[in-house]
């Protein structure tokens, strides 16, 4: 969208209508005010302005607000590169260094010219606060303003200046928890009223961007889900909340006219920038600082995100965001921070331990998720992502990650594929020293029920995905119920048609799921058996199939393979519903030891249940085992191997010598 060039605003409500730029006076001066013209001012009044505005930088330099992270510009560079997807660019830096003062004058910024800038920069903005991207180019040209005086032309300048004031504007009426308001409307305004305080224009928009600011961290809770809601930009928005912080204490609302009107307002740099305001910025913070560090994987490069270390070095450098970050709780955060980059190992011990945060963070409102075995990155760690229809998922196994990016779903019903009607909701999550467990589901076409359970057993290092086609709330006239007990109660029960096997009257699903392998990951299968290896250089993780025969010449409905486009294929079928669990282990450890695992056989009251009612699994590495089963229907007493038990699922250890049970975790029955 194309922008006229325009002249800043001058005037508002709270200051007379006449157009003039108000310079603040030197020193000595007398006290006057001189006042600039701004239609057109002279060249001298231009100059003057320009000679006060360059003075306030030499008085006051950005390195006494920012200190050390201002190096070569990084403080502005936070965070911009994983929200961008790509490395920063020369003209980003050029525009950066610009901001802090740093050297611009090397041989790779020659061909930078800033007019050129400065015009595509204005033809191409648009107002799209949804996209902090945008929102942070136009904080970056408003923090460079002043180092702009020295290469652009009058005429330019203000019309660069009316740009960013009319993109501040249009974002005034915003949600004040939406994180462009964070950087659009408070970071932008304290910017200018500090870079540019001699111009009354922008001295004035301190008050409101402390009350914007204010507003955005008294609603932490919306405002942090609001950020994670795109995860990618999360980064972005810690960087202004700490460069904020440090620029409260040199930016202060703007000078009331006389005494009276301070009174009237009640109201002083102290009363509105006090402790409790800066406690509120500190901990909410703190929060994302946390969300921060878990998002982080191997070598500082956020989930998601395709970038290599180097490229990310603004944020985990020397004078990078998280070393900066940790300073805003050094014994819970800096900790973490290093557990993140791999700097320190937390050696086994669990977080209480160590003064860690918690390690596994959910935000329903967001609808992401970090399950971490323990903050050192070396231990691995799983993220979801399920605001959108299809899941995302990445999973690492130490520094090197296996699976990233979007699980794509697919379910068929008697040959008709079933689109999802709704997003995927959380329905259940616990952690505790033995595991992380996270359960989705999402409502399908036809009163099916796509749920997901995702769980990392913590302290043996496996991963457990799962996903079970059920029937939920059936319509009227619907197809037929699965064949469980009981009469038809709207849960996945029903009465069953007559027939010589019930099974064949029972609809046939067809599921599969297909897992993005990360690059350089490559898939190992074994001659006889079914499981398949990921990894690198080496051997990296397990993958266990369990609804699958262990053994590829037997009879199985359920597959797991490698494709051409480089994704893990989990395709089932069964009648009524469906149950595919996979088994993961990343503990190389184990690799070499002898392993199996079985479909066991499930009891109740005498009866043998069908695996679309209920179905239990057996593990098996060396001499570790485990246990698990999932109940897809309500029901009484249920046994396997010797245990009886009423749950919805149901995950141990099991000790074959003493024939003992150690629950890891039991989710029990929700019949509504």
């Amino acid at each position: 969208m194309s922008r006229k060039r325009r002249q800043p605003k001058t005037s508002d409500s709270s200051e007379p209508s006449r157009q003039a730029v108000a310079a603040e006076p030197e020193s000595g001066s007398g006290g006057e005010t001189l006042l600039l013209e701004e239609s057109p001012p002279t060249s001298a009044q231009w100059t003057i302005l320009r000679e006060r505005i360059l003075t306030d930088q030499r008085d006051q330099p950005i390195v006494e607000v920012f200190q050390d992270a201002v190096w070569r510009g990084t403080i502005y560079r936070w965070g911009v590169a994983t929200a961008f997807g790509k490395p920063c660019d020369l003209q980003i830096e050029w525009l950066t260094r610009t901001a802090v003062g740093a050297n611009t004058a090397g041989k790779r910024f020659c061909g930078i010219e800033p007019d050129a800038m400065a015009w595509r920069f204005q033809e191409s903005l648009v107002q799209n606060p949804n996209n902090l991207s945008d929102v942070w180019s136009v904080l970056s040209w408003a923090a460079a303003m002043p180092g702009l005086l020295h290469h652009l032309e009058e005429a330019d300048w203000w019309s660069l200046l009316g740009t960013i004031q009319d993109f501040r504007d249009g974002l005034l009426q915003r949600d004040p928890t939406h994180p462009a308001v964070l950087i659009g409307v408070a970071e932008i305004g304290l910017t200018l009223a500090h870079r540019l305080r001699a111009l009354p224009s922008c001295r004035r928009l301190a008050d409101s961007s402390i009350e914007a600011l204010k507003r955005w961290c008294e609603q932490d809770d919306l405002s942090v889900s609001a950020v994670l809601s795109q995860p990618h930009q999360c980064r972005l928005a810690l960087a202004s909340l700490l460069r904020q912080r440090r620029l409260l204490r040199f930016v202060g609302p703007a000078k009331p006219s006389n005494k009276k009107k301070q009174r009237k307002n009640g109201k002083s740099k102290s009363d509105v920038v006090g402790p409790a305001f800066e406690k509120s910025i500190d901990e909410i913070g703190i929060e994302l600082a946390t969300w921060v560090a878990a998002l982080t994987g191997r070598g500082g490069v956020q989930a998601f995100s395709t970038l290599t270390t180097r490229e990310v070095q603004d944020d985990v450098g020397k004078h990078g965001l998280l070393t900066y970050a940790a300073d805003l709780d050094e014994e819970s955060l800096r900790p973490a921070m290093k557990a993140a980059l791999g700097t320190s190992q937390s050696k086994g011990r669990l977080a209480w331990q160590v003064s860690l945060p918690e390690s596994m963070l959910h935000d329903e409102d967001a609808r992401v998720a970090c399950l971490l075995p323990e903050w050192d990155v070396r231990r691995g760690r799983m993220v979801v992502d399920y605001a959108d229809r299809q899941t995302r998922l990445e999973l690492a196994a130490g520094k090197s990650i296996l699976i990233s990016g979007t699980c794509e779903s697919v379910v068929v019903v008697d040959g008709q594929p079933l689109e999802p009607e709704g997003d995927w909701e959380a329905t259940c999550e616990y952690t505790d020293d033995d595991v992380h467990y996270l359960e989705l589901e999402q409502l399908h076409q036809g009163g099916y029920v796509l749920q997901r359970q995702i769980m990392v057993v913590r302290e043996d290092r496996c991963c457990f995905f799962a996903d079970a086609v059920v029937r939920g709330r059936v319509p009227s006239g619907s197809a037929r119920s699965a064949d469980n007990p009981g009469d038809g109660d709207g849960n996945g029960t029903g009465r069953r048609e007559q027939h010589k096997d019930p099974a064949d009257a029972l609809p046939l699903i067809e599921y599969q799921v297909r897992l993005p392998l990360a690059d350089k990951i490559d898939v190992q299968g074994e001659q006889e058996t079914t499981e398949l290896f990921l990894g690198d250089h080496r051997r990296r993780a397990l993958v266990m199939p369990l609804s699958a025969g262990e053994w590829k010449n037997a009879s199985s409905t359920t597959r797991l393979q490698a494709t051409e486009d480089r994704h893990l294929l989990l395709a089932a079928r069964g009648r009524g519903q469906l149950f595919v669990p996979l088994w993961m282990d990343l503990s190389r450890d184990r690799f070499a030891s002898k392993r199996t695992w079985r479909q066991l056989t499930v009891g109740e009251q005498l009866k043998l249940i069908p695996p679309r009612t209920a179905a239990a699994f057996r593990i098996q590495l060396g001499k570790t085992q485990w246990i698990v089963y999932r109940s897809m229907a309500v029901s009484g007493p249920r046994t396997f191997m010797g245990k009886q038990i009423i749950a919805d699922f149901y995950c141990a250890r099991f000790d074959a010598e003493e024939e003992s049970y150690e629950d890891l975790i039991t989710v029990e029955d929700n019949p509504s």
